[in-house]
């Protein structure tokens, strides 16, 4: 579970993740994916603090947590350049049905970037059956890795660690029945496929709102909820329509209004 460490005990937490990891065996060869990971999340120890703060401040866990993530991100292509990087995302064969796109983190007043999401546009049982499990699974790493490089940028240009990602998911017009069938009978594979967020990119969510929530949200809830962490859950606000906070967050309705049209009707988005 998450916690909150004082500024001593999370220095005393650092150091001793800092050993943890200079004694696994691999370390060596590791190390350099190890600055890279840190650079993408922005640098200095915002990397190394979301694995104590999501792991019970366990060093020893935290390191074998890091060393399977380094691993996962060479499998996966996440060490590319950000162009290469946002090239597979747009190229990969799985984007023409994910109406999802981001907002960086420059347009929002406190810099944490916003992924937004058109649900209504999203085919949960045609996408699952047209690519298999490991393809989906590569196209959502790379899609979490973008989130977590636009938190990077974010970071360093205002020289201060940035909370983490807005995650907003818009229910307008989205036949919820229809959705909530499609994902019980899936939930297995989507939990798998989505499991990698809270595996690899851990505290990479500040605040997840969902918007227009029809009268059945809390079965939808009830449904999607399983396939995210605790801490996620707790970040979880859902709204019969846009919350004042979220307007307030992103700076106005006008960048409400920026944000909606980022999807298409058709579910084109951008990244």
């Amino acid at each position: 579970c998450d916690s909150e460490l004082d500024d001593s005990e999370e220095a005393t937490a650092l150091a001793a993740l800092v050993q943890s990891l200079r004694r696994l065996a691999d370390w060596a060869s590791l190390e350099p994916a190890w600055r890279q990971f840190r650079h993408a999340r922005g640098g200095g120890d915002a990397c190394a603090l979301a694995y104590l703060r999501t792991g019970g401040n366990d060093p020893e866990a935290a390191a074998v947590r890091i060393a399977d993530t380094l691993s996962f991100r060479q499998a996966n292509g996440l060490v590319a350049d950000d162009a290469e990087l946002w090239r597979a995302v747009e190229e990969h064969p799985a984007r023409d049905r994910w109406p999802f796109a981001y907002l960086p983190g420059s347009e929002v007043p406190d810099g944490s970037p916003v992924c937004y999401a058109r649900l209504s546009q999203l085919q949960v049982a045609a996408t699952l059956a047209a690519f298999d499990e490991e393809e989906l699974m590569h196209f959502v790493a790379l899609w979490f890795e973008g989130a977590q490089r636009l938190l990077g940028d974010s970071s360093r240009r205002r020289g201060d660690p940035v909370r983490g990602t807005y995650d907003v998911y818009d229910c307008a017009d989205l036949s919820a029945w229809s959705f909530l069938s499609e994902v019980r009978a899936h939930r297995p594979a989507i939990k798998r496929i989505f499991a990698i967020g809270s595996e690899h990119f851990p505290d990479l969510l500040y605040k997840c709102y969902v918007l227009n929530a029809p009268t059945v949200a809390a079965l939808v809830w009830r449904c999607v909820a399983p396939f995210m962490s605790e801490q996620a859950q707790a970040k979880v606000c859902i709204s019969r329509g846009v919350p004042p906070e979220l307007a307030e967050a992103l700076g106005g309705e006008a960048a409400v209004r920026r944000m909606v049209a980022l999807v298409s009707e058709e579910g084109e988005g951008v990244a």
